[in-house]
C-alpha cells in the first residue's frame, strides 16, 4: 500500500514537471508582439494614417478609382492578391469598374457594402510608417435583413510622409476568404510581405 502511494506521488511529481516544462517552452514560443510606444510625436501620425486608410475605403465604396490613385506615391506598388499595379495610371486602371453593357437588362439592386478596418498595428518611424490592418466586407441588402460578411483579409502597407501628407509607397492586400474570381490566376497564400 505504501509503495502504491509512493509510486502515485512520483507519477504526480513527474506529470507536474512535464506540464511546467511544456508551459515554459510554449511561453518562449509565443512571445507577444510589442506594440510601438505611443508618444505625442507619433500619436498625430497614427490618427492621420487611420483616417487616411478609412477615407480610402470610403472612396473605394463610392467608385472613385481616379481619386484612389492619388493616395499613392508616383512610383507606388499595389499588390492585390498577386495582381500588381505600379504608379498612378496602373493603380487607377486596377480599380476601374467596367462600364455597364447598354444592351444588358438592368441589374438588380446590389445593396450597400461597407468595409470594416480593424486591429490596426501602426509603426511610425519619422516620415515613414508601416500599417497592418484586417479588413472585412459587410453587405447590407436592406434595413429589414441581417448584414452578411462577404470577404475578409489583411493589408500590409508602407507609407511615406511627403510635404506633411501620408501616401502609400507599397501596399499588399491579401485575401483570407471571399476571393473574387478575377484573382484566381494570381492568388497565392502569403503572410506579411513587408517582413
Amino acid at each position: 500500500m505504501i509503495s502504491q502511494q509512493l509510486a502515485h506521488k512520483q507519477i504526480m511529481h513527474i506529470t507536474r514537471s512535464i506540464t511546467a516544462s511544456a508551459a515554459f517552452l510554449l511561453l518562449g514560443l509565443t512571445t507577444p508582439v510589442q506594440a510601438q510606444q505611443v508618444t505625442m510625436e507619433t500619436l498625430l501620425d497614427r490618427i492621420q494614417i487611420e483616417d487616411f486608410l478609412t477615407l480610402y475605403y470610403y472612396e473605394l465604396s463610392e467608385g472613385e478609382s481616379r481619386a484612389l490613385s492619388e493616395y499613392f506615391t508616383e512610383d507606388a506598388l499595389l499588390d492585390v492578391d498577386g495582381l500588381i499595379a505600379t504608379g498612378h495610371a496602373e493603380i487607377a486602371k486596377l480599380y476601374e469598374r467596367p462600364a455597364p453593357d447598354p444592351n444588358a437588362p438592368p441589374a438588380p439592386p446590389r445593396g450597400r457594402s461597407h468595409m470594416l478596418l480593424t486591429n490596426p498595428v501602426i509603426e511610425i518611424n519619422g516620415d515613414t510608417a508601416i500599417a497592418h490592418v484586417i479588413w472585412t466586407g459587410v453587405m447590407n441588402q436592406g434595413v429589414g435583413k441581417a448584414p452578411s460578411l462577404y470577404e475578409q483579409g489583411r493589408e500590409d502597407t508602407e507609407l511615406v510622409k511627403i510635404d506633411g501628407k501620408w501616401l502609400i509607397k507599397r501596399r499588399y492586400i491579401s485575401s483570407d476568404s471571399g476571393l473574387p474570381d478575377k484573382y484566381d490566376a494570381t492568388y497565392k497564400p502569403r503572410e506579411n510581405p513587408l517582413k
